[in-house]
């Protein structure tokens, strides 16, 4: 008689406690948000140049971006040429890198692209790499 008494005075409802779940939820959510790299890409459609060699930019860069009528665009601003060097000025020092990345259209004239990368150097850039897109082997 004793085992059945005794197994009826332990039969009480269960309390779940979902407070600690959320809280690990939480801390997760914040640790992934924090340790994303996002990737800036320019906010115009250019048809890069093509090569065997390209590698893979690590870290954070200021993208420039020369479109096939000749605009320039640093981040989501359009400059001129005159106005090229302030505007990458600007963007590095506002940034936490020294690095620029040139995106040209596969149809930018050669003399524009020095130019502009002439203006990036001007402007303070650590490096100034140009954008391609991998081919082959």
């Amino acid at each position: 008689m004793r085992f059945l008494h005794r197994r009826r005075a332990e039969h009480r409802p269960i309390d779940l406690n979902v407070i600690p779940l959320i809280d690990v939820v939480f801390f997760l959510l914040i640790f992934y948000v924090i340790s994303t790299a996002f990737v800036q890409e320019t906010a115009v459609t250019v048809q890069r140049p093509g090569s065997t060699q390209a590698a893979t930019v690590n870290g954070g860069f200021v993208p420039v971006a020369i479109v096939k009528s000749g605009a320039i665009q640093v981040g989501p601003h359009v400059v001129d040429l005159v106005g090229l060097t302030a505007a990458v000025r600007d963007a590095l020092a506002g940034g936490t890198t020294a690095q620029v990345v040139v995106i040209p259209d596969r149809e930018v004239p050669t003399g524009l692209l020095l130019s502009v990368m002439d203006a990036c150097s001007a402007a303070g850039a650590s490096s100034v790499d140009v954008a391609a897109t991998r081919e082959g082997g």
